[in-house]
């Protein structure tokens, strides 16, 4: 911790890469379960700090937005305008000619009167509509969007005929429902979920041209001791229940649930004083950076970066902002801290530095995106550029072919799922050709154009001339191969993920570069694979290098099937694939046995909505 501060300073906020992709793949083996087809979304503003849209990004996460501001803003940070969910009120005039200008937006209309002004700026266009469903959720009464009391959310159950005729008199096509709640909703109140969903049935039941169906975020995380964490498979066998049998598409929106305990802020203790009947610890931060504590009555955990033996104390934590309100926390036990100590607040990474202000001047405060933790704690970009350099000089040390000129024998139970999607006119891509040993397959599955990429140009150069002819060659890197969004309607990655260690960059590109509804055929070996334990040297959990150079990766069927679905990708077929291998001039003598997983998977068709 004393190293982090000295590279961040304070007030800092620090994220985790690492736990944002585990909060995300358990919302996803939840959204599993339910039985429909689903979209999940990041709400933006509940933090919008680049590297960290970036990471969400490269897990495949479309965006909740709420303003052109935050449009712009995901479109500067490499999202595309169909990946974008609009659901915002009060809009100004300005607002609505900058939506008519993205006509690719999905928009939710919060109200009446913004179906009206939608209808006279971006007529006939396809959307959604926010409805109120009249029940509360949420953490506290602070952060419930709903309930007893009217609020300016969405269209009530009252006026919803109304707003389905406004729809269709001024030309609309309101094919989708948005609903959100409340924030922060944990296991005991499943009960008021359920209250909630039982609503939104009220309002589809009248609307039966909905196709797809937004129930918002709200999911929370446990704020004290007291909190019982939210059970996900009680959350999902709701949805199930109400919604999974009707043919609608769900889409998810959650913010804090994947970001919130991914973030802590960093302090300075600046003095520990009492004053009157209280002892009040002092730190350099305020509302002004984070606001939750004092405006939602919603906690962050304070904990001292330095343990001392001394007994714990019950505080004040104050900020430095000069107003009143200015409270972290009140009667609270912490463990001594003294002048200079770092204390860190847990659960800092959602509605923190987005809502921060420059109140009273003070606005100091740095953001820090901490990356994944590599196996072993190597250097991603160092192996690489090794990695790459050790299989170039392989394939220049030989004039045979590496690996034959035999396509993989697993290969030809997919030509029909590749002739299906690669209709005239086309494009697949071969990515990791090598020496393309399985050109002479791929070429036959009616493609217009096959493009072949590898990094290693010796590799390229061995191609046979009588298959180059037919070709288009790249060399370059599969995590950022130039070729434009949506490009190709097939790729191959075969026998490569393996010898990558930026595999999760890769992934990522190769989903931004194929077409919605195409295929990506791959296969990855696992420790059961005949290389695994050969002349290998561990340099992490999965990851060696085999004969002291290459690197190789060796990582099970669960993991993955996650890996892809991380990235975005929806699984098509999977099934484990085992066969002989002829001996590899230069690399391996022997003959032996290559077992891996082979996953066909899609990135999922584009539907509006």
């Amino acid at each position: 911790m004393a190293e982090l501060v000295a590279t961040t300073g304070t007030p800092a906020y620090v994220y985790c890469a690492a736990r944002v992709s585990q909060n995300v793949a358990r919302l996803r083996t939840a959204l599993k379960s339910i039985g429909a087809p689903t979209r999940l979304m990041y709400a933006m503003k509940s933090n919008r700090y680049p590297p960290l849209l970036a990471h969400l990004r490269a897990l495949g996460l479309d965006l909740d937005v709420t303003s052109p501001g935050e449009v712009r803003h995901a479109l500067n940070n490499g999202f595309e305008v169909r990946q974008l969910s609009f659901t915002a009120g009060c809009l100004s005039r300005a607002d609505y000619a900058a939506l008519a200008g993205w006509p690719e937006i999905w928009i939710n209309a919060d109200s009446l009167t913004q179906l009206r002004r939608i209808a006279e700026v971006s007529p006939g266009r396809e959307l959604g509509l926010r409805i109120n469903p009249a029940s509360a959720l949420g953490y506290n009464e602070l952060v419930s969007y709903s309930g007893s009391k009217a609020s300016k959310f969405g269209v009530y159950r009252d006026r919803f005929e109304e707003a389905l005729e406004l729809a269709a008199g001024s030309g609309l096509n309101l094919t989708g429902l948005h609903c959100h709640a409340g924030c922060g909703f944990l296991t005991p109140q499943l009960g008021s979920v359920e209250r909630v969903f039982a609503r939104i049935c009220e309002f589809l039941e009248v609307a039966p041209q909905i196709k797809t169906l937004n129930l918002g975020g709200g999911l929370g995380i446990p704020l004290v001791a007291a909190d019982e964490e939210l059970d996900l498979t009680a959350w999902a066998a709701l949805v199930r229940r109400y919604f999974g049998h009707r043919k609608l598409k769900l889409c998810f929106e959650p913010g804090d649930y994947l970001v919130k305990d991914a973030g802590a802020l960093l302090t300075e203790v600046t003095q520990v004083e009492r004053k009157g009947d209280r002892l009040f610890v002092g730190v350099n931060a305020g509302f002004n950076v984070h606001p939750e504590p004092a405006h939602y009555r919603l906690p962050l955990i304070p904990a001292p970066a330095t343990l001392r033996p001394e007994p714990p104390q019950c505080v004040t934590i104050a900020g430095n902002i000069n107003e009143a309100l200015d409270l972290w926390a009140e009667d609270e036990s912490l463990p001594a801290v003294r002048e200079g100590d770092t204390l860190c607040f847990l659960n800092a990474g959602g509605y923190g530095a987005s809502m921060a202000s420059a109140h009273c001047l003070r606005n100091e405060m740095t953001e820090h995106l901490l990356p994944p933790i590599q196996p072993g704690g190597f250097d991603v970009e160092q192996i690489s550029d090794a990695n790459q350099r050790a299989w170039d000089e392989l394939y220049a040390s030989t004039a045979e072919l590496v690996w034959g000129h035999e396509p993989l024998p697993f290969l030809a139970g997919f030509a029909e799922a590749f002739r299906q999607v690669l209709k005239s006119p086309s494009r697949l891509l071969d990515a990791g050709v090598g020496e393309g040993r399985n050109l002479h397959f791929l070429l036959d599955c009616g493609a217009d154009e096959v493009h072949a990429m590898d990094a290693s140009t010796h590799a390229l150069e061995k191609i046979p001339a009588s298959l180059r002819s037919q070709l288009q060659l790249r060399v370059g890197d599969l995590a950022a191969t130039g070729f434009p969004g949506e490009h190709f309607d097939a790729i191959t990655l075969l026998d490569v993920f393996e010898t990558l260690p930026n595999a999760e960059a890769v992934l990522a590109e190769l989903y931004h570069v194929l077409k919605p509804g195409g295929l990506l055929l791959c296969n990855i070996p696992g420790h059961d694979d005949g290389v695994a334990g050969q002349d290998m040297r561990e340099i992490g959990d999965d990851s060696f290098l085999y004969q002291s150079t290459y690197y190789y990766r060796f990582i099970e069927p669960e993991a993955a099937q996650l890996l892809l679905e991380n990235a975005g990708f929806e699984v098509v077929h999977s099934g484990r694939r085992e066969w002989r291998e002829a001996p590899h001039p230069g690399f391996r003598d022997e003959e032996h046995t290559h077992v891996s997983h082979v996953l066909l998977v899609r990135r999922p068709p584009q539907h509006r909505g």
